[in-house]
Parts: structure tokens; C-alpha cells; sequence
């Protein structure tokens, strides 16, 4: 470290241009880190889809059950959940921390190609979250007035849809309202019956009809040429008139036996305020640049307003406004934080030139480390911004110890040689540079917490790592050649302290040490009792949570369900009475309460299928309004609007923290569906009681009714037909088949046949189907089996492969846990259905099993920096005695909490492992120069007195200066912290306060202890020696 000082000052010239590259490196640097509102942490999980054309039990049955059996015996795996639903099956793979999610993927898909599953199910599909899986941006396009939808259509297809798909960082769009034309064959029961044709030979036809594929080469005049063969088929008359064989030799054309209809709709019903939309929302890819991604989309709509004049365009959500706003707020905290950080450095030198120097320190090593973070492929989140903002009072700390003692020594010296500036830097830069060493090792135990919680830190530790190595070295170089520069050519003055001159402070603290030197005893057990009666002061009055509070979402939504029951148009007729009062609500002030509002009917969350009892209304507060209160008032309004049986659920657009709001769960298994559903209702009656929960709800779907064909064996056999005969034969008639897209009159249809509606809507209708025998007899349905309505759940989930039900709420309280175990205790009275068997978890597991590996990192912290201390110091006895300050750094961060009112959240539990690493600062500066003093010939009493009194003025600047530059984020001046939040600017103030205060007392206490105890061992070893050798003289 020596050197670098060294060359700094005989290289100014080159210095000086390092430190301009450095800038401008800088600079560039944080134009082109990618900004977003959290770290994009890759979760262990991985979600395998398939579909398969078959009832909730079915599908599980013959999807889900066989998947699940085969994933089991993948390695590291936590936990296999499913849901099973109308023709779809969801599996989530859940796998242990800190594995490679990408080659579990893999080995997911290896696994799945294993799996035998019916020939008429879907391909599985795996896929991981990420970034991808959370909505980056809401948008809403509507005609104007005089528009027809038509036409709007057309301009989605055309322009608008391709544009978006076309943007750069686009992983995926969901589309719901933009209608589609589809070419919708409606076969006619009663003439398929007398000409004997079934839906399969109809559909047949039209293919073979229809062909269109190449059949080689030919050569004609010496070139080859392809040759194709189409049915030239080109316009819907032609459709029409495609000839079917009948089983009987005769010929039939289509529109004989069908309606052919060109249909224009769409799955879903969009408006917003109350006009017909079509609604986008908009997947970024994770690599993409979220602000850069709303700024694509912001220029598409720019362009259109000149484009598609008659279309209006509205940007619901953008989560770039959030990360902007989180962003802001950081930086104008970190700035005020700065400048009362330099106020603070001012007042103790009363030299500008001095903190000038110093100051210099926060800009460049801000710089440095945007370049540092640019080369570890770190983002500009409220994660890495926020270590930045914390690391500016600590980032000045060298800087202040160097520039103070170079400032003394000149004094002392009374000389201004650069053999002064060298030898003062030197003097400190060991003690510099282990604590700074000692404050960055406290995070690498960081890489142990796993899970969410790490993935979102780790950034933050390498953010302020890279911040605190970035002050060392401009500590030990830049600062020495600015004093060189501004402090060797001045003319001594009067603007710094005279240090033969003790200051009050000074003498103050002389007498309070020398006290306490003389009754140590005494001293440690009043500052032990301090930290017992603060601990059980504080700790039973303290509320527990996992996370951070975060400021409420004004943008929200309220995903609505009707009973199963509910046809769409019913829905879209209930939702429109609900979007009119909603526009029509005003608050106290006689002001809308929502911007806008916006319905999404049929839509649950998937935009390939439409949900016909569900809708989503979205909606944004103004700013005069409390969004909770308005989100549990209007959720209370609509439930008592919809039909009995509905749910309403509630969810505020919180950006993508990636962390789940369930913050109770109350899981139920057993083998008995009825049973479960009804333990659900039971549990769900007993939260509703509870006021600090809301969106209380359940996985469950309503109850439906499904038709069942149950197979008689022996009258199917006396046919010469099987239940697999029966069960193909029926899916025909009943299912839509998909024939693709096909082209008629220069237009691209999505073609389908099926049964009319008419001729399958009642259950003696379905019996009518009729089925071939093997010897080619004709019989009904009806006559080989009982069609019949039976009760059962839309969905069906399983976990470890049972079945289960799952009732989850979110507690609005800042003592999670307190309120979890309240609640926790209450479930025991309720009286669960034979076979059903309870298990609660939510925020209280989440909160154990974060804090244990916390605690862990800090203990493991611990050990990093006493093991750096051993060896900076070279020994272990004055390392042992710096330790005594991190009990010290205690009292004040729980007494912080408590002043402040703010829960004990894993933001503050990081907030006490900073401290582990900033209070053994300062008691590593007083002990360094101690031991320099000892070398000199002081004593131990001389020279911790004396080192206290030269000591004292930096540490209490260097811990000032941080406490200033803590004090916006302690505040919450902007509320857009997030993650780095209150908690954490309390806990590291209040800690500070108490270990500066009592680390000049109790740290020199224990250090002179243990010398006095070595020396006694050292003594009694001597005389050992005396006597053995006056034994062997004699």
C-alpha cells in the first residue's frame, strides 16, 4: 500500500489522467448498465403445462399422475405441486436452492420424453420464471368515436400487434378483446344421420379436398421444375360444394350436411372506461432493459398518433414509472445524504480545502465502482443504487483518516515537506485498510443466504464492496497528491485545530477513559447491564416480518369470479354494471376515485382460453385517496353485486419483487375432494373474522357438473365395441377439430368443424350419437351406456401427490409473525372433516428460515473479520478486544427499531451484518495507533490515552459522516427505498451512535485486560524459568 501512496505522489501527471479515465469510464459505465426495479433472480422452480382434451380427474389422472411419478426421483428436488383442470395440467417442480435452474430444465425435459402419455395429449412443455413471467407494461388501444371495431381490428393485425412483437427485449404478449375471423363448419346431426356420414368422414374430405403439397420434379425443356398438387379450392362456394362419399357409394356435398359461417369474435370482451379495447400486456425478456423497453413503447404510441389518428392508446401499467420512482428517490437520498455528510466533515476540519480533498473521494469512488459493476454484469436497481447511497458515508471514511492525520502531522512537524504527507498516510494505512478489508469480508457470507433473499442481496454486498475498495485506493493515493498539491503550497494558517492545544472534547474524553481505565470492572459491567436492559427492554416489544412494507400501489386490479356456472355473456353483462359505478365514484373531494377503468372480461390470467365466469377490472386511484382503503371498499361493493358464491380477490401492481404476498397459508390434504372443499369453507369462515387479513381465498374452482358416460361392458361387448371405441367415437362428435388455417377469397381463416350446439345441448340429444359396431351393426350411445350430470371441482391440485386445497390471505400488519402465530393458534378450534389433515406456513416460515441463515452469515462474518484483523495485526489478542465493540453496535440498532417504529424485517437483520463490519472501523484506527505508540516505548495506559486523544476527532467524523449520509434513508424522505428501506438506515444509525460512544471506553478497557493478563502468564513463566534454573545452579 506503501507504494501505491509513493507513486501517486511522484506521478501526479499520470495520476491525474488515471483519475480522468476513471471518470469518464464512469460515466459510460452508467449509461449502459441496465436498469431495472429489482435483481432478476432466477427462482429453482420449473413449470411443466400439457394439455389433454378431458374433465379436472382425467387430466390428473392421465397427465398429471404419471408426470409427477416420473419427476418425483429428479435430484434435488423440494416439492412437487399440480393443479389438473379442464384439458390442462400445470405441474411446479420446486427444487433446492442454488442449483442450476437451466440444467434442471434440461433434466426435467430428458425426464418427460420418458413419460408414455395418451396419444390425444399435447406435447409437455417446460419452462423456468424469471423476469419473463411478471408484466412489464399494460396498454389499452381503443377507437375513437365513429371508429367501428372492424376497423380497429384491422389495425391491431396490421400494425399494431406486429409493432409491438417487433420490439427489442419482447419475450411475449398476451391480447385480450382483439377479435379474430374464424370459418366455423356446423355439421348437421339429422343429415349426417341419413347419409350414414360421421364428423371424421366429413373432416376427412375436406383435408383431401383441400391438399396442398409438393410431389418432386420434373423436367421439361431441360429444367427442372417442383410440381405441386392442390385441391383448388378458392373461395367458400367452393368449400361448400367439396363432395363426401357416403358409407353407401353415394355422393354428398358439404353444404348438404353443414353451415358453413364466417365468424368475426374474439375469446375475451376488453373495454376501458366503459368503450370497446383491446388489451396488451406486454413480457419483457430478462435480459432486456426495462426502461429502455417502456421508451420503445412510448415511441411505437407517438408514431401511431400520427399513423392511426382514429385509435387512442393508454399505457395502464408501465413497472418502468416504479423503477424511476425507486430510482429517484434513491438518488435524491443519496445526495442529501452526501451533502450532510460534507456539512458534517466541514464543521470538524474548518478548512475547505481540506474537505474539498476529501469530498473528492464520494464522486470518483462512485464512478469506479458504476465501471466495477458494468464488468460483473451488475444492473442499476434499487438494490446496487442503494448500496451505492449507503456506501457514501462510509466511502469517505479513509479519505477523512488519512487527510486528518497528514493534517496533524504538518502541524506537529510544523514543516511542510511531502515526507510528512508520505509518513502520515503510512502511518494509518494499515489500520485503513484492514477495517475497510474487514467491513467488505462482512458480506461474503452473504453467498450462504440462499433463496430470494440472497439473490436480491448479493448485488447490494457486491455494490458496496466494490464502493469500500474503491475508497481504499483513492484513500491511499489521490488523497496524499491532492494534500500534496493544495496543502504543501498553502500558507499555514489557523483553519485546522492546533493539536498542542487538547480541545474540550479532547480533555472530556481524557477524563472519562482515565476513569474508566482505573475502574474497568466496574466500566464493563455498567456497559454489560446497558446491553441486557435494552435487550429485554426492546426484543418482546418488537414486531416481526419478512419483508419491508412498501408504499401502496395506486394501480390495482380485482380478478372477479362468478360461480362455474355463469355463461360469458352473463359475466360481460355483470362486469359492465360494475365498470359504470366505478366510473361514476367520486371521493370527499368530489373527484373520480379512478383514472381509469379498465375490464378484461373472460380473462383469468391466460389468453389462449377464455375463463366464461371470470373477469378482471383494472383500475388506478388519484393521488388523494388511500389505495388499501379503496381497494377493501370497493371489493366489498362488488361482492355484494355478483350472484352468491362469487369471489373477489384484490392485487395492488407491486413491480416484481419476486416474493409472494401470501403471507398465511393454511394448507389442507386428504384423498376425499367433497371433505377438502368443505375443511376450505370452514377455514376461510374462521380468517373472514380476523380484520388484519385480506385477500383471503383458496386454489379451489367453483363446483361444476360434468356429463359422464359411463360404459355398461356387457351390453358394449354384445356390440362388438370397447369403452376406448366408445370414448373416440364420442370425442368426435362432440369435440371441435382444428383443420388449420386455410385460404378462401383471399382470406386467412382459422377453419374448425364441429356438431352444431344445437344438436348436443341436452343429454338425451348426446345419447342420440351413433357408434359402428364391429360387424357393422348401428346402435346409440344411449343403448351401451348411461349418460348422466355428476358434480365436480373445475380444478384439482395436488402436492407430493396428494390432493390438497390450499387457503391463503395476506396480513395488513407490520407484526407478520405476531398476527401468523395469533391466527395460527385460532385455526386449532376448528373442527376439520374425517381424513383431513392441516399444515400452516406463509410469512412465519419464511421469516425462520431467512433469519437462521442470517444469523449464520453474521456469525460466519464474524469469524472473516477477526481472522482479517489477526492478520493486519499480526496478532490475536488485539483483534479479540476490537470484537468487544460489535455487542456494543446492539443496543443502538434495537433501540432504533423501536424509536422508529419499524419492524425487525431481513432489510434490518442486513443492517446489523453492516455493522458487524463498520464498528470494528473505529476501534480498529484507536488500537493501531496504540500499538504504534507501545513500539515507541509508551506504555499500555499511555499509549491508549494517547491514542484515544489523536483518534478521537476522526472517528467521531468518519461515524458522523455516516450517520449523515444514512439520515435521508432513515427518514424515508422518498418512500421509493423498497428493499433498502427505514429498517436498515435506523439499524446502522443506532448501532453507530452506541459503538462509537462506548468503543472508546470499553474497547480500550478490554485491550488493556488482556495485556495485563499476558503479561501475568508472562511473569509467572519467567519466575518459572528463574526457579528451574536456580534449582540447577544449585
Amino acid at each position: 500500500m506503501n507504494r501505491l501512496t509513493q507513486f501517486s505522489m511522484k506521478n501526479v501527471s499520470a495520476l491525474f489522467i488515471i483519475m480522468i479515465m476513471l471518470f469518464v469510464g464512469g460515466f459510460y459505465s452508467s449509461t449502459q448498465l441496465k436498469v431495472e426495479n429489482m435483481p432478476n433472480v432466477s427462482f429453482p422452480v420449473v413449470a411443466v403445462t400439457t394439455t389433454y382434451t378431458g374433465a379436472p380427474k382425467d387430466v390428473m389422472d392421465e397427465i398429471t399422475a404419471p408426470i409427477e411419478e416420473k419427476l418425483a426421483n429428479i435430484e434435488d428436488l423440494d416439492s412437487i405441486t399440480s393443479t389438473s383442470s379442464d384439458n390442462f395440467s400445470m405441474i411446479i417442480v420446486l427444487f433446492k436452492q442454488n442449483v442450476d435452474i437451466d440444467k434442471k430444465k434440461q433434466a426435467v425435459q430428458d425426464m418427460l420424453a420418458e413419460v408414455k402419455l395418451p396419444a390425444a395429449a399435447g406435447a409437455p412443455k417446460a419452462s423456468t420464471f424469471g423476469a419473463a413471467s411478471f408484466p412489464s407494461n399494460y396498454l389499452v388501444a381503443y377507437a375513437k368515436d365513429g371508429v367501428s371495431q372492424t376497423e380497429l381490428d384491422k389495425s391491431f393485425k396490421d400494425k399494431i400487434k406486429p409493432g409491438l412483437e417487433g420490439i427489442k427485449g419482447i419475450d411475449h404478449m398476451d391480447v385480450i378483446g382483439a377479435r379474430s375471423t374464424s370459418l366455423d363448419i356446423e355439421l348437421d346431426a339429422a343429415a349426417l344421420d341419413v347419409y350414414g356420414l360421421s364428423p371424421a368422414l366429413v373432416s376427412n374430405a375436406i383435408n383431401s379436398a383441400a391438399t396442398k403439397s409438393p410431389i418432386g420434379s420434373v423436367e421439361i425443356s431441360g429444367n427442372n421444375k417442383m410440381t405441386r398438387v392442390t385441391g383448388n379450392l378458392s373461395s367458400l362456394y367452393d368449400l361448400q360444394q367439396v363432395e363426401i362419399t357416403t358409407p353407401k357409394g353415394d355422393i354428398v356435398t358439404l353444404d348438404q350436411v353443414s353451415k358453413v359461417k364466417a365468424i368475426t369474435e374474439s375469446d375475451f370482451n376488453g373495454r376501458l372506461d366503459g368503450k370497446p379495447a383491446i388489451g396488451m400486456i406486454l413480457y419483457k425478456a430478462g435480459s432486456a432493459n426495462a426502461v429502455d423497453f417502456s421508451g420503445s413503447i412510448e415511441k411505437l404510441i407517438h408514431e401511431w398518433e400520427t399513423t392511426l389518428p382514429n385509435i387512442t392508446f393508454k399505457n395502464t401499467y408501465d413497472s418502468a414509472d416504479q423503477i424511476k420512482e425507486s430510482i429517484t428517490g434513491l438518488v435524491r437520498e443519496g445526495i442529501v445524504g452526501a451533502i450532510l455528510a460534507s456539512l458534517m466533515i466541514l464543521i470538524f476540519l474548518r478548512n475547505i480545502r481540506m474537505t474539498l480533498i476529501v469530498l473528492v473521494s464520494i464522486p470518483l469512488s462512485i464512478l469506479i465502482t458504476l465501471l466495477l459493476m458494468s464488468q460483473l454484469n451488475l444492473t442499476l436497481n434499487t438494490m446496487t443504487l442503494g448500496g451505492i447511497f449507503i456506501a457514501v458515508g462510509r466511502v469517505v471514511d479513509d479519505s477523512i483518516v488519512v487527510i486528518e492525520n497528514i493534517y496533524a502531522s504538518l502541524e506537529k512537524a510544523q514543516e511542510r515537506k511531502e515526507s510528512v504527507i508520505a509518513l502520515a498516510t503510512k502511518q494509518v494505512s494499515m489500520a485503513i485498510t484492514s477495517s475497510t478489508l474487514a467491513t467488505v469480508g462482512v458480506f461474503a457470507p452473504l453467498a450462504l443466504v440462499t433463496g430470494v433473499v440472497g439473490g436480491f442481496f448479493r448485488p447490494f454486498a457486491l455494490t458496496i464492496a466494490c464502493a469500500l475498495l474503491s475508497s481504499l485506493i483513492v484513500a491511499l493515493t489521490v488523497i496524499p497528491m491532492l494534500a500534496k498539491l493544495l496543502v504543501l503550497r498553502s500558507k499555514p494558517g489557523k483553519g485546522h485545530h492546533d493539536e498542542s492545544k487538547p480541545t474540550k472534547l479532547t480533555t472530556f474524553y481524557e477524563k472519562v477513559l482515565t476513569w474508566s481505565l482505573k475502574n474497568r470492572i466496574k466500566t464493563l459491567l455498567i456497559s454489560g447491564l446497558m446491553l441486557v436492559v435494552t435487550i429485554a427492554a426492546t426484543v418482546p416489544f418488537l414486531s416481526v416480518s419478512f419483508l419491508p412494507s412498501s408504499k401502496p400501489a395506486k394501480t390495482m386490479y380485482f380478478q372477479i369470479k362468478m360461480p362455474y356456472a355463469t355463461s360469458f355473456e352473463a359475466t360481460d353483462t355483470k362486469t359492465k354494471e360494475i365498470e359504470t359505478v366505478l366510473l361514476d365514484t367520486k371521493d370527499s373531494n368530489g373527484e373520480p376515485v379512478f383514472k381509469f377503468v379498465e375490464a378484461l372480461v373472460g380473462y383469468a390470467g391466460k389468453d389462449d382460453e377464455r375463463t366464461p365466469y371470470a373477469s378482471q377490472i383494472f383500475v388506478q386511484v388519484n393521488d388523494k385517496v388511500d389505495p388499501n382503503q379503496v381497494k377493501d371498499q370497493m371489493k366489498a361493493y362488488i361482492l355484494s353485486e355478483l350472484p352468491s358464491g362469487s369471489e373477489v380477490e384484490p392485487k395492488s401492481m407491486e413491480g416484481d419483487f419476486g416474493v409472494s404476498s401470501t403471507d398465511f397459508a393454511y394448507t389442507l390434504q386428504g384423498e376425499d375432494q367433497l371433505q377438502l372443499e368443505k375443511a376450505a369453507g370452514l377455514v376461510k369462515e374462521k380468517l373472514n373474522t380476523f380484520t388484519e387479513l385480506s385477500e383471503i381465498g383458496d386454489n379451489l374452482s367453483d363446483a361444476k357438473t360434468e356429463i359422464e358416460i359411463a360404459v355398461d361392458q356387457k351390453k358394449a361387448r354384445a356390440y362388438g365395441l370397447s369403452s376406448s371405441t366408445v370414448r373416440d367415437t364420442a370425442r368426435a362428435w362432440i369435440q371441435k377439430q382444428n383443420l388449420g388455417d386455410m385460404k378462401f377469397d383471399n382470406i386467412v381463416y382459422t377453419t374448425t368443424v364441429s356438431l352444431d350446439k344445437s344438436d348436443k345441448d341436452t343429454l338425451e340429444k348426446l345419447g342420440n350419437i351413433p357408434l359402428t359396431g364391429s360387424n357393422g351393426s348401428k346402435v346409440l350411445l344411449k343403448e351401451v351406456a348411461k349418460v348422466s350430470e355428476t358434480k365436480g371441482a373445475a380444478s384439482l391440485a395436488r402436492e407430493k401427490q396428494q390432493q390438497l386445497v390450499k387457503v391463503t390471505a395476506k396480513i395488513n400488519a407490520a407484526d407478520k409473525t405476531g398476527v401468523s402465530a395469533k391466527i395460527s393458534a385460532a385455526m386449532k378450534d376448528i373442527e376439520l372433516p374425517e381424513g383431513v389433515t392441516p399444515k400452516i406456513s406463509g410469512v412465519s416460515d419464511d421469516v425462520n428460515e431467512s433469519f437462521m441463515q442470517l444469523f449464520i452469515a453474521m456469525a460466519a462474518a464474524i469469524f472473516v473479520v477477526y481472522l482479517i484483523m489477526v492478520l493486519a495485526f499480526g496478532n490475536a489478542s488485539a483483534p479479540f478486544a476490537i470484537l468487544f465493540s460489535l455487542p456494543l453496535a446492539v443496543i443502538g440498532g434495537l433501540l432504533g427499531l423501536v424509536i422508529a417504529r419499524e419492524p425487525l424485517t431481513v432489510t434490518s437483520m442486513i443492517g446489523f451484518l453492516m455493522l458487524i463490519g463498520i464498528v470494528v472501523t473505529n476501534a480498529i484506527v484507536l488500537i493501531d495507533r496504540a500499538q504504534q505508540l507501545r513500539e515507541d516505548g509508551y506504555t499500555v495506559r499511555h499509549a491508549l490515552i494517547e491514542a484515544g486523544k489523536v483518534r478521537l476527532r476522526p472517528i467521531i467524523m468518519t461515524a458522523g459522516a455516516t450517520i449523515m449520509a444514512l439520515v435521508p434513508l432513515a427518514l424515508g424522505i422518498s418512500g421509493e427505498g423498497g428493499l433498502i428501506g427505514k429498517g436498515l438506515g435506523v439499524v446502522v444509525i443506532g448501532g453507530l451512535i452506541t459503538s462509537t460512544l462506548l468503543t472508546l471506553v470499553v474497547v480500550p478497557i478490554v485491550y488493556e485486560l488482556i495485556e495485563s493478563i499476558k503479561n501475568r502468564i508472562g511473569r509467572m513463566f519467567n519466575r518459572k524459568k528463574v526457579n528451574e534454573k536456580t534449582m540447577l545452579e544449585v
